[in-house]
């Protein structure tokens, strides 16, 4: 399919995907908070009669994490080399995402009297602007 033949909003999305790392994050990001639900569910499902759930989230986290990895190193920064350094800076990055989720809900729940979903909503909004701007200057950071 050429360019002139395709509609105008497919051609701004590929200029997007090409020009907008900001766009890029989102839509891996997107993504994977998907891929991360669907491997905890699918990990309970199979093995919740002979795991703990907390065993299964945590094997779901490592899913997740080793997934959005691949996709933001290669589709949404585009980084090379540096492949174990880049992974392990990646999933100190998302502990302290997880981190500021433990501190932040309860503060906003049971100290602010904001409605967890709203408190999960504004946490989410917190991290993944925090998690970009981590990633872009610690998990992929070239000198």
């Amino acid at each position: 399919m050429t360019s002139e033949s395709q509609p105008p909003w497919l051609i701004r999305l590929k200029e997007a995907w090409q020009s907008r790392e900001a766009f890029r994050f989102l839509v891996i990001g997107a993504y994977n908070t998907a891929f991360g639900y669907a491997a905890f569910a699918g990990a309970y499902l199979l093995f919740h009669t002979r795991l703990h759930y907390l065993a299964i989230m945590v094997i779901a986290h490592v899913l997740a994490v080793t997934n959005a990895f691949l996709g933001h190193k290669f589709l949404t920064f585009r980084a090379q080399g540096h492949l174990l350094v880049d992974f392990l800076r990646f999933n100190l990055t998302y502990l302290g995402a997880l981190f500021v989720g433990l501190l932040g809900m309860p503060l906003l729940v049971e100290v602010g009297h904001v409605h967890p979903l709203v408190s999960q909503a504004a946490l989410i909004a917190l991290t993944m602007v925090g998690t970009y701007v981590l990633h872009k200057r610690v998990s992929f950071r070239r000198s």
